[in-house]
């Protein structure tokens, strides 16, 4: 193993220049051709969104082009600035991990983790009491990330979860769970029907206090009991 050397995982230049430049060429060319879009829209004889049609089809000028151009442009920029921010980074040396999403940083020592693995397309990092310190969804190959925390010493479970078989379906007001679990378990199931991922993963971090990790599959809600954090 390399001390000094890193791998990241999830972004890379060309994914950049792909985003970046695809999604500002597309809103240019949307831009500039938008006025002889309205022309041609508006002689459908059904039409969603005729008012905002309407006007820039009323807005003349050898600029119109030009400027809904750079706007587009600029939105463009803007789309893939977004795209960028929702991929999980990960950047990996020997001693540490380095976890980026939605400008949120998580970093692990070396010395923290026990084991990694996937878990369909969720990465799972397991701290030293059987917690989970990440699981997050990933963006790259399957082969690549394993290889990339192979090369760099950490332990990768191949087989997946060493904790699978512990997992228990939540049903609603569960005797194994206490009175705070189950509140905390019908509210995350809400979340995860509605798709509020903030939600989701802000009650799986509650539930960890309580000494419960939870995995999904779709809407249903399986739990395994760990010790209590602090």
């Amino acid at each position: 193993m390399n001390s000094s050397s890193k791998t990241i995982l999830g972004y890379s230049k060309a994914l950049g220049i792909l985003l970046y430049g695809g999604f500002s060429i597309l809103g240019l060319l949307l831009g500039y051709f938008l006025p002889r879009i309205a022309d041609w829209a508006l002689k459908l004889p059904w039409l969603p969104f005729e008012g905002p049609i309407k006007l820039i089809h009323a807005l003349n000028g050898p600029w119109l082009p030009i400027i809904l151009a750079a706007l587009g442009c600029i939105a463009g920029i803007v789309i893939a600035y977004i795209a960028i921010k929702e991929i999980l980074i990960i950047t990996l040396t020997d001693q540490e991990i380095l976890l980026e999403k939605d400008e949120q940083k998580t970093r692990l020592l070396n010395e923290q983790i026990e084991s990694v693995f996937l878990d369909g397309k969720e990465l799972v990092i397991l701290g030293k009491s059987g917690h989970e310190l990440v699981r997050e969804k990933h963006d790259d190959s399957p082969k690549k990330i394993c290889d990339a925390f192979i090369k760099h010493g950490y332990s990768w479970l191949a087989e997946g979860d060493p904790f699978k078989d512990e997992y228990r379906r939540w049903v609603p007001d569960s005797p194994e769970l206490s009175l705070s679990a189950n509140a905390l378990m019908k509210a995350r199931e809400m979340a995860l029907k509605n798709n509020e991922v903030k939600d989701v993963k802000e009650l799986r971090k509650e539930l960890e206090k309580l000494g419960y990790i939870v995995r999904d599959e779709e809407t249903c809600q399986y739990w395994r009991k760990v010790e209590k954090i602090g």
